[in-house]
């Protein structure tokens, strides 16, 4: 909360998570305020409920700066100029991912798709488009889980999972190509790994950064099981599709 030389409130500016402002935040006079019950402490009038009201600064709260005062004695606040969210890849981790009918997730660029198949013992052992490098990364903003990407390899190439509008509706593609060490801002690449329940700690789910409640899942398709994106209505929502078992090898989940 911030207050001018007149002793008004002048509430901060919330920044959203992935979101830039700079709307201008208007703090009213108190002296100027002809409404019952509105005054500064002291001056024989009663005081809002509102303006005794703490604000509590959150992570997701920046600070503001004065931008001018005008001659009806109004000071006008904006937000300070920030840079997006940076990421700087720590470890990569390879796994296999299972869905809850126990198949492996199973890339197929030559299909332009991902889904989850029953796969022979041979395809498992040869682990083309199916067994999965988790870059993990640090970020320098607190976020909603950690900051993950997926690559694969399909003999003898590499291909990274992102997300891309097609005909207005957000879908997964593999593209080829390598992910990246450093990010400078948002992208279309990462996502924030989360545990699916807190009673499935070896089950996960993976939340879309630039999409809240935006999460990977599967869809039945054509007797298939494709990798899509799914808006969820509520985060701690339990849908089973969303849920991705990890595993070191084919057959024992971590």
């Amino acid at each position: 909360m911030w207050r001018c030389h007149t002793g008004a409130v002048c509430p901060g500016v919330v920044l959203e998570r992935g979101r830039q402002t700079r709307r201008p935040t208007r703090c009213r006079s108190v002296a100027q305020s002809s409404r019952p019950g509105m005054g500064a402490p002291g001056n024989g009038l009663k005081t809002s409920r509102r303006e005794n009201e703490i604000v509590k600064m959150s992570c997701e709260e920046i600070a503001v700066c004065a931008v001018r005062l005008r001659e009806n004695l109004c000071l006008y606040f904006e937000a300070a100029e920030l840079e997006c969210d940076a990421f700087c890849k720590e470890k990569t981790i390879k796994r296999f991912f299972r869905n809850v009918n126990s198949q492996l997730l199973v890339v197929r660029p030559d299909l332009n798709m991902a889904a989850f198949e029953d796969v022979t013992d041979q395809e498992v052992k040869s682990g083309s488009g199916m067994y999965f490098d988790i870059h993990c990364y640090k970020t320098t903003a607190p976020s909603a889980g950690m900051p993950v990407a997926f690559s694969v390899q399909v003999e003898d190439k590499s291909y990274y999972m992102c997300c891309e509008k097609e005909h207005g509706k957000m879908v997964v593609r593999f593209r080829e190509g390598e992910v990246p060490k450093d990010i400078p801002g948002e992208s279309n690449i990462i996502f924030f790994k989360k545990t699916f329940t807190s009673c499935s700690s070896k089950a996960f789910k993976f939340e879309y950064s630039l999409e809240q409640g935006m999460f990977l899942a599967f869809e039945e398709e054509d007797s298939l099981r494709k990798l899509i994106l799914k808006k969820l209505p509520r985060e701690d929502e339990v849908d089973e599709t969303t849920k991705f078992l990890t595993s070191r090898n084919e057959r024992h989940n971590l």
